[in-house]
């Protein structure tokens, strides 16, 4: 019986240990950088995300200006993409006093909004993968109506 059970947590780790170099995060690291473009032109600003498909999942994201990002840290694996953009909008709130900018607050987006696609911003619909590796890559994004 205690040889049987032996056996069993044998094949459970090699279970363990074979789901773990699957997806993201079994051959390392990577840096991902690129463009993104909506009808041929870059993106003026966004959010890329990465969604891992293997093993905890990890999800990383950076932001999209004048159409480059650069993802750090991603782990390698095949990863679904998404990309959404925001419409900023000022709401005025009776009574409220408006905030000096701090010096150090980041650039405002360096474009115009545009609107692209919703399908672009959930994982199961925008069509976007991309298999990371260990070190430095590229990847463009090319969106289309």
């Amino acid at each position: 019986m205690l040889n049987q059970a032996g056996r069993l947590w044998s094949i459970v780790g090699l279970m363990v240990a074979t789901v773990a170099l699957t997806g993201c995060g079994g051959a390392g690291l990577g840096e991902v950088s690129g463009k993104v473009t909506f009808q041929g032109k870059p993106l003026p600003s966004g959010r890329i995300v990465f969604f891992c498909e293997g093993g905890g999942k990890p999800v990383i994201s950076a932001q999209i200006a004048d159409g480059k990002y650069t993802i750090l840290n991603a782990a390698a694996g095949t990863a679904k993409v998404t990309v959404a953009t925001f419409q900023i909008s000022q709401v005025a709130v009776p009574g409220a006093i408006q905030s000096p900018k701090p010096t150090d607050a980041p650039a405002a987006p360096t474009g115009p909004y545009v609107a692209i696609p919703d399908r672009y911003k959930m994982p199961d619909t925008s069509g976007l993968t991309y298999t990371v590796t260990a070190g430095r890559q590229t990847k463009d994004f090319e969106l289309t109506p």
